[in-house]
């Protein structure tokens, strides 16, 4: 890399802050979800409709993860430089991890929508059980296996997803295979990861780079749009594509708010009351400009818009900056404990829920009515996450975890 573009050599591999901030939205994350299928549930809790100008609690879910992907990413690629890792390795590295997400995340798709049934010859809810549990043969880390075995697991889910993608059926007639329908939640992490990924590895995060970043992704949501893509007909393939520019936009501030806070040693109390002060006009600022482009975007997590990615990066750095507080400067260190078996598993943890639904849809489970609605459904969700962190930790305990 050259010297601009280097990200200082001092920068710490692993922020105690960030992964609390991570255990959080993984927690928030499966309330919410679980929550969508429970009735009586107030407003506030449930994902604002694609057309209402308007921002939930839900709503700031994804944004959080996008922004905590950006926080990591400087650590990530000094991590990866202090392993020996040259420049294109880094590209490598960063290459596939974002790669990883996106299959994952298509694989996903096709399990919720654009199947034909019929011409199936298993039920989708097993193909989706089995694609997950081959996800997590790939993509394992078992501490208690030998090297070995372990590689013939990672060969074996492979396997098992080749196949289940032959066997995977779409369209009216059943004849068209997997689609590309939209890349997940996943698949959109793993997109702007990528992009802001390639601007850190070769541009670095200064704040002119920041701020140049920003604007282009500002210019390339209004000219991606479906009325002006419609004028050039190569480009009719990215008509949904707009999206991306402002998921890369949470994603380069997340990387520039960890390089505000973490980018050199802070050596004094003093020193990090500064950082604090920076990142509090920083937070400030988002808010004025979220305030701004309101005035020309409509507030909208289904679309996407700037307005409402600015604010979810002034909601973020707001968050980012009272965890820096009380975990870096005030020492607050024994209050986490439960957010550090999702902090440090999140993917597992996020898949699983989906592979408990895709089994107890084959099996034909349900809970009664009367656990999936109200006060009564509220706490059941709650009891679910504590049942996730539980069987998570189990997992860990036989060794398993995932990473890409």
């Amino acid at each position: 890399m050259n010297k601009d573009a280097e990200i200082p050599v001092s920068i710490a591999t692993r922020s105690l802050s960030i992964d609390v901030f991570r255990g959080l939205t993984i927690l928030l994350m499966i309330f919410v979800n679980d929550l969508a299928g429970v009735s009586g549930v107030p407003l506030w809790l449930k994902h604002m409709p694609a057309d209402v100008d308007g921002m939930s609690l839900a709503d700031l879910v994804f944004p959080a993860f996008l922004f905590i992907v950006g926080l990591s990413l400087p650590l990530s690629l000094r991590q990866r430089q202090q392993s020996g890792a040259n420049r294109p390795q880094t590209l490598a590295y960063q290459f596939l991890r974002s790669a990883s997400l996106i299959v994952i995340g298509v694989m996903m798709v096709n399990a919720e929508e654009g199947f034909q049934q019929n011409a199936m010859t298993v039920s989708i809810h097993l193909w989706s059980a089995c694609s997950l549990v081959a996800v997590i043969m790939v993509w394992h880390v078992a501490s208690k296996i030998s090297p070995r075995r372990s590689l013939f697991f990672r060969w074996l889910g492979i396997a098992v997803l080749l196949m289940l993608i032959l066997l995977y059926r779409s369209g009216e007639d059943g004849q068209s295979g997997l689609q590309v329908q939209w890349w997940g939640i996943l698949g959109l992490i793993g997109w702007a990861s990528m992009i802001a990924g390639l601007v850190v590895i070769f541009f670095g995060l200064s704040l002119p780079v920041i701020i140049v970043s920003n604007v282009l992704c500002l210019l390339g949501f209004v000219f991606f749009q479906p009325h002006y893509l419609s004028q050039f007909p190569l480009l009719h393939c990215l008509r949904d594509e707009a999206n991306q520019f402002t998921h890369t936009m949470l994603v380069l501030c997340g990387a520039f708010v960890s390089q505000m806070l973490y980018g050199s040693p802070a050596p004094s109390t003093i020193e990090k009351y500064k950082r604090l002060r920076l990142l509090l006009i920083w937070s400030v600022s988002a808010f004025a400009i979220a305030t701004v482009l309101h005035h020309f975007f409509p507030m909208s997590k289904i679309h996407a818009t700037p307005s409402w990615a600015w604010l979810s990066i002034a909601f973020c750095s707001t968050i980012t900056l009272l965890l820096y507080f009380f975990i870096d400067v005030r020492r607050w260190e024994n209050w986490h404990l439960l957010l550090t078996v999702p902090a440090k598993n999140s993917l597992l943890i996020y898949l699983l829920p989906f592979l408990i639904y895709s089994v107890s849809q084959y099996l034909q489970l349900e809970l009664l009515p009367f656990l999936r609605a109200g006060v009564v459904g509220i706490l059941m969700s709650l009891i679910y996450i504590v049942f996730l962190i539980y069987l998570v930790k189990c997992l860990n305990s036989l060794g398993l975890k995932l990473k890409l």
